[in-house]
């Protein structure tokens, strides 16, 4: 095969290179170099290193199909949200018979490999340049494997066993590769990538103003370190010679999980959560929705955008469809929590308040006069959290930061950690079990709990799933724990085994297919040697 040259733009501007993270960066284009070029200043080193976080803006990019994007499609799949326009298409979470580019499956499988490449280019290149001091050189290579380990993070829980790379492809015949074991991406790239941010690289041990810092890299090395010591990798780990993915060999519904590594990791896991415990406020509900709070308050590692440069664009995906309540000059439906799922929160619960985390009505004084125009009644509750005012009654494009942690996350992390850490024979002090939760708790107006012993799995699930509702977190929790809570009135009922549970959006039950995603369409399509996860169709050739 021919060697093919990849050209990389170097570009300091956050409308060309990044799109995301424009608000740390002002430079301008410097022009274009080779893979081979040879690299001596400092702007270099920023321009490679913020290359790694180009593909974050994919959470909020893809909505010609009004959920095609990340931010849709997690949610879609837990059975607990919907949309008005039913050209999101949830019917292909079960069919898989659309192949384009902004596919549920594709889009993700594409958009975090581009995220793997900038971030292996940039970790190629960084150790080269002559103009970057050892502790430069130590920082960026920091910021670059955090962002490396997290894209992988996001492609195992996806798809399970995915491609390993670690290197700057420039042979078309290096493409061809087969899936690896989800074991060894954790084991020989997410986990190395991140210990070294924590304990090894110069990145400042501070909240993030927009950039990886050593606080970004402990938040998530304590959500792999969590995921790890549930499924699918307990499972895999039992026997990494089994296709587990392929072969569709999943049984373990035990959680947590009584194993040693397990255990060992949930330790792992709470030596980072106790670190961040207390570095940051929980902050008030509508932290989420106020643009002036990007990069405060609450929040760890947030997704950047800019008004008119790179905006957020899961805006229009939570607006009333045909509401008239908005400046935009679409309003074709959007992501919801099923009414269920909305019933089961507690009637005394603050976040369910109109204009905390979600709104009953709005005003028609955007389209028309201001003092004409009837109240907006909704039938149904739609989300705040994502309610940019300036966006929707003024400018018609947000700067709205998405967020990929926030301190409420650690909070329930911290909980569920020692709770499990108690079920598996560890002494934990009863107040550090239930501190987290219950600061999440008391900012809701609900009552707490008053020791470890009154606290239970489905208490910790639930607590998940109000606070962080239309955050991507419910999907990555029941795949973990292979559970699922049934809605009821006022609370959820109960928590059962996710394999049999009949979620209320679908007209079937979760199978054991459901405990990954297929692949992408496209992937099998292209590469001959990557084999389709079980259950899915389509199939590869052979398969």
């Amino acid at each position: 095969m021919n060697k093919m040259k990849k050209t990389l733009y170097i570009i300091l501007a956050l409308s060309l290179i990044l799109g995301s993270c424009g608000k740390f960066l002002e430079e301008t284009p410097t022009g274009t170099l080779t893979t081979e070029s040879p690299l001596t200043s400092n702007a270099a080193g920023v321009a490679l290193a913020t290359g790694g976080y180009r593909a974050l803006r994919t959470w909020t990019d893809g909505v010609s199909e009004w959920g095609g994007n990340l931010v849709g499609g997690y949610e879609y799949f837990t059975g607990k949200a919907y949309s008005q326009y039913m050209g999101a298409k949830l019917w292909k979470y079960e069919t898989d018979v659309e192949n384009g580019e902004e596919d549920y499956f594709t889009y993700p499988w594409q958009r975090w490999y581009m995220g793997v490449r900038d971030c292996n280019l940039a970790l190629k290149k960084i150790p080269e340049i002559t103009g970057l001091s050892s502790d430069e050189k130590s920082k960026y290579m920091g910021e670059v494997r955090t962002l490396r380990a997290f894209y992988y993070f996001c492609l195992v829980r996806y798809y399970g066993d995915v491609v390993f790379n670690t290197s700057v492809i420039t042979n078309l015949a290096d493409v061809q590769r087969p899936r690896t074991s989800l074991v060894n991406i954790y084991d020989k790239i997410i986990v190395p990538d991140l210990e070294f941010a924590v304990n090894e690289s110069k990145l400042a041990d501070e909240r993030s103003t927009g950039r990886v810092t050593k606080h970004v890299a402990r938040a998530i090395l304590a959500d792999v370190y969590l995921t790890m010591a549930g499924y699918p990798y307990q499972e895999a780990k039992t026997d990494t010679t089994k296709s587990w993915c392929v072969g569709g060999l999943w049984a373990m519904t035990e959680y947590p999980v009584n194993t040693p590594g397990a255990k060992e990791l949930l330790q792992k896991a709470k030596v980072q959560l106790d670190f961040l415990y207390g570095k940051y406020p929980i902050g008030a509900f509508t932290d989420l929705n106020n643009p002036a709070m990007d990069n405060k308050g609450g929040a760890i590692f947030q997704v950047q955008y800019l008004v008119g440069t790179s905006g957020n664009g899961c805006i229009p995906c939570f607006v009333p469809l045909s509401s008239h309540t908005t400046v935009l000059s679409i309003e074709t439906g959007t992501i919801i929590p099923s009414l269920a799922y909305f019933n089961s929160y507690d009637p005394a619960d603050k976040r369910i308040v109109d204009r905390n985390y979600f709104y009953y009505s709005d005003t028609y004084a955007a389209k028309y006069d201001v003092n004409e125009g009837p109240a907006g009644k909704f039938p149904l509750p739609f989300l705040y959290k994502y309610y940019d005012y300036e966006c929707m009654k003024v400018k018609g494009e947000s700067g709205l930061n998405f967020n990929l942690y926030r301190y409420a996350d650690i909070l329930l992390m911290l909980t569920e950690v020692n709770w499990a850490l108690t079920q598996l024979g560890v002494s934990v002090p009863s107040a550090d079990v239930v501190k987290g939760i219950n600061e999440v708790r008391e900012r809701a107006g609900l009552s707490t709990f008053a020791s470890a012993g009154d606290l239970t799995l489905k208490d910790i699930m639930s607590e998940r799933a109000y606070e962080l509702i239309m955050e991507n977190k419910m999907l990555w929790d029941m795949r973990r724990t292979r559970k699922a809570l049934v809605d009821g009135a006022g609370s959820f009922i109960r928590i059962e085994n996710l394999v049999g549970h009949q979620p209320t959006s679908f007209n079937y039950k979760f199978s054991a297919k459901h405990l990954l995603s297929p692949m992408s369409v496209n992937e099998i399509a292209n590469n001959v040697k990557v084999l389709q996860n079980y259950g899915w169709l389509p199939v590869q050739i052979g398969q």
